[in-house]
């Protein structure tokens, strides 16, 4: 943009009318040319040192901005950032106080990086629960010899350590952590401990925990398991074993004749062992659900105790005929490869079914409503007096307990 010279402000007038050269008459403009071509040759020559003389320091450099309207801009200079110390962490006793003869300790969510400051309560502490912290280290228990509770669910526990001087655990929960083995378990003298959750971990073997006789549940559900030892056999009073979402290729079990509940859900299940039916015959609640099992084979008629039965999403072809499954109520086949709606008739050689899952086998005939009204009437016609088909209830019951006072509430009619 071309300024007109009158609305410059002064200072760049002045700068401008001395940066000029002085003009030449045309009859000097070859004088004027060779005093410019000196001062260059002056200008480039390397200058000698002179003996003594002091290095002359370089000009300052010119201020941001130079001389112009931006000197007149007020600047904006911002605190210095705070020093990051990282995360907040608290204290149990600190920021977590409690009472020397409290038995009990439970904080969820704490923020809670060590086990310390526990000495106070000593001997009295029977329950610890410190869910979703981080604690990575188990220590410094050493007084709180009375434990029977020790629950350090979701948190960042990579080993099972200094806990064997805990004699009077009942419950020890270590789920959702980072630990690797549990043959550590193997120096610890549990002769109380009832139930074990290590679930959410990375356990790649069974070990460590045979000899609690007294266990009654053991949960190992989520890690990287890729076998049942033949050494389970030695809980006799195991009566629920969850290993659902591990590695598990076999179902073949050593006698267990305590086992309620059992969950292989989400393994590598392909053929079924009769040593299941025959080793665990007493089983009500089995959860087989996610796998690749076939048709059911006729043994699978020895669990006459069942209650409970998940076969969801594997390769089933038949609805199974169950005379002998006389305690059966519940059974889910949803998710498999049943395409003939006839296969439902066998329903009725169930006689104490009460809900049934049967829902996404090609006889269902999904988005097609006069597939699904056939599909339903079929399963009552085979079994009259269902409460729930897939996840809706057929039969709802309600009771209602009242003294009568609500007659009295006004504007209620009475009629």
């Amino acid at each position: 943009r071309a300024w007109d010279s009158a609305s410059r402000p002064p200072e760049l007038r002045r700068r401008h009318r001395q940066q000029r050269p002085p003009l030449t008459p045309r009859s000097k403009f070859t004088e004027y040319l060779q005093a410019m071509a000196n001062d260059e040759e002056q200008s480039e020559a390397p200058m000698e040192d002179v003996e003594g003389q002091e290095d002359v320091p370089p000009p300052p450099a010119p201020p941001p901005g130079g001389r112009g309207p931006s000197e007149r801009r007020a600047r904006v200079e911002l605190p210095p950032p705070a020093p990051d110390d990282g995360p907040t962490y608290y204290r149990i006793g600190i920021d977590y106080p409690y009472e020397p003869e409290d038995d009990e300790i439970s904080i969820q969510c704490g923020r809670i990086k060590k086990l310390e400051n526990l000495e106070a309560c000593g001997a009295n502490l029977k329950t610890l629960t410190l869910i979703a912290s981080c604690i990575e280290k188990i220590e410094n228990l050493d007084s709180n010899v009375n434990l029977e509770h020790l629950e350090l669910y979701q948190n960042l526990v990579k080993k099972i350590d200094n806990i064997s001087h805990l004699t009077k655990l009942t419950n020890l929960d270590l789920s959702f952590n980072k630990i690797r083995s549990c043959e550590s378990l193997g120096t610890c003298q549990f002769d109380r401990l009832l139930r074990l959750y290590l679930s959410s971990n990375k356990i790649q073997d069974i070990e460590g925990v045979f000899h609690f006789k007294q266990l009654e549940m053991l949960e190992l559900g989520s890690n990287r398991i890729r076998a049942i030892p033949p050494d389970m056999g030695q809980l006799t009073n195991l009566r629920e074993l969850w290993l659902g979402k591990n590695k598990i290729p076999s179902m073949a079990l050593p006698p267990l004749p305590a086992l309620r509940h059992l969950s292989l859900q989400n393994n590598r299940l392909e053929v079924w062992d009769p040593a299941l039916f025959q080793n665990a015959s007493g089983l009500t609640h089995l959860y087989l659900g996610h796998n690749n099992l076939p048709d059911l084979p006729e043994e699978f008629s020895l669990l006459t105790e069942l209650v409970e039965v998940d076969l969801a999403k594997n390769a089933i072809t038949k609805v199974p005929q169950l005379p002998q499954l006389t305690k059966l109520q519940e059974i889910w086949m949803n998710d498999n490869q049943i395409s003939d709606l006839a296969e439902v008739r066998h329903l009725a050689t169930i006689p104490a079914l009460k809900t049934v899952y049967l829902e996404r086998n090609p006889m269902h005939g999904l988005g097609d409503k006069e597939s699904e009204a056939r599909y339903k009437e079929a399963i009552l016609q085979a079994v009259p007096n269902l409460y729930q088909l897939d996840a809706v209830r057929l039969k709802t019951e309600v009771k209602l307990i009242t003294d009568g006072k609500e007659k009295n509430v006004m504007g209620i009619r009475k009629r």
